[in-house]
């Protein structure tokens, strides 16, 4: 059993760049066991970009991700998946015929 102030997922010093423009530069950002988190910001904040590193999808440019404890080399979405890491993305409608909880559910 985890406890309670053990971070599920820890990124440090996150960088990401997109050519002349920079999305993230060093942050860092965690979630422990028990937490909801819920990130608010301007478009162009960076908020997607830091949620698409959480679930692979991108590589950060620098910095560090762990997941419960653990450094991870290689960070990917399979790898995401392999160790629980689900990200549900604002969309308008993903599937509009089923229920949000049935939503939270599509891989």
């Amino acid at each position: 059993m985890l406890k309670a102030n053990t971070d599920i997922v820890r990124l440090d010093g996150a960088e990401k760049h997109f050519g002349a423009v920079r999305a993230l530069n060093g942050v860092d950002f965690h979630v422990g066991a028990g937490e909801c988190v819920g990130l608010v910001g301007h478009n162009g904040a960076g908020k997607s970009t830091l949620m698409h590193m959480v679930a692979g999808t991108l590589r950060p440019d620098g910095g560090q991700i762990a997941v419960r404890g653990n450094q991870e080399a290689g960070y990917s979405v399979a790898r995401a998946l392999e160790l629980g890491i689900r990200c549900v993305f604002q969309e308008l409608s993903l599937c509009p015929n089923l229920s949000v909880a049935e939503n939270t559910r599509i891989n």
